[in-house]
């Protein structure tokens, strides 16, 4: 990032991500960050925090909302450029619940308007901190919107899920410099159908029997065929993940289209997994290009592989570093350590 925004380099992304690759690595890097479950209880703590700074300034009978995010955002930036915190939890913690105090700090009028707002603080918070969770928040955000605006019908929700499903499944054929952009896109894919389908699902879930929606399915399918034709054809694993979910959430749909007891369906639905499991094994068996199910051995070449990463992480000098000579002085061949001397006492004479 530039100077008004500062935060990990490209490099410094990507020496994190081989340090996660090569846990021996030790990459060099000034910025301090933690595990995902210390971020998880930091933002955890730093939520509590905004909580009561909130509560506090509401007891004041002072803005709230603007001086809850203005303390908290300005703890964050003032975290990051001192103290060097990025991925923490802290910050990023203090940057989104400061936007979001800030938004709960508004007049409200109960519009379902809302929540794209709060989408968009959850964006902002997420370019600013280069987190995934919140991209992908932001993206849930926006599909819950379209289900509230159009809670008579699934079509709406679905259909943006699937959109930016696909729009991020494009996305992903790019090579992207820094990996917490190629995460943002593939937690996208993985999210948006099953988010999609969750909310068809709550819009019917106070219904005694909701009514089975072959638009919506089919919706779900087409999604499953993209995802599943990218996915083979560009050999990304995330890609068939979202499809065999997409997959699934289209049968759930259609489960009634068989008139069968639930044991029944559960059953059947084993059997063919089973089968396409033993078909793809031995139709995969013996691969050793594209996809394959059988361990093959090193060639030697992934060894070479961690090395050249290490080696690319690793400091580089100007020059090897001297050490002073601690032995004895052989300069002189006139003293006891004369070169000429052999081993065990023996004189150049014998």
């Amino acid at each position: 990032m530039n100077d008004w925004f500062p935060g990990p380099s490209v490099a410094d992304e990507r020496a994190e991500a081989l340090h996660k690759l090569l846990p021996g690595t030790t990459p060099e890097s000034p910025w301090r960050h933690n595990g995902l479950l210390l971020r998880i209880v930091f933002s955890i703590l730093a939520m509590i925090a905004v909580s009561a700074f909130f509560g506090f300034f509401s007891l004041l009978m002072m803005p709230k909302g603007l001086l809850t995010a203005a303390a908290a955002i300005g703890t964050a930036e003032w975290l990051i450029r001192q103290h060097r915190f990025f991925r923490t939890g802290i910050e990023s913690g203090l940057w989104i619940w400061g936007t979001f105090a800030f938004i709960f700090g508004l007049p409200s009028s109960g519009k379902v308007e809302a929540l794209l707002v709060f989408a968009a603080a959850a964006a902002l918070s997420g370019w600013r901190m280069r987190n995934t969770f919140f991209g992908v928040f932001a993206a849930i955000l926006v599909v819950a919107y379209f289900a509230c605006k159009w809670d008579h019908d699934p079509l709406p929700a679905m259909a943006v899920a699937a959109v930016v499903a696909i729009g991020a499944t494009i996305a992903l054929q790019r090579v992207w410099q820094r990996p917490s952009t190629e995460r943002l896109f593939a937690g996208l894919v993985l999210a948006m159908p099953v988010v999609g389908y969750l909310a068809s699902i709550g819009q019917s879930i106070f219904r005694s029997e909701p009514p089975m929606n072959i638009p919506l399915a089919v919706i779900l399918g087409a999604t499953a065929i993209v995802l599943l034709a990218c996915g083979v054809l560009w050999r990304n694993r995330v890609l068939l993940v979202s499809a065999v979910l997409s997959i699934a959430c289209a049968a759930i749909e259609l489960r009634n289209l068989v008139n069968l007891s639930t044991e029944s369906r559960l059953i059947a639905a084993g059997i063919i997994l089973a089968a396409i499991a033993a078909a793809l094994g031995r139709a995969l068996r013996n691969a050793t290009h594209g996809f394959v199910v059988t361990p093959v051995k090193s060639s030697g070449y992934e060894e070479a592989m961690q090395i050249g990463g290490i080696i690319s992480v690793a400091p580089h000098g100007s020059a090897p570093a001297s050490h002073p000579h601690t032995g004895p002085d052989l300069a002189d061949s006139s003293g006891p350590t004369d070169k000429s001397y052999g081993g065990g006492g023996a004189g150049a004479g014998f």
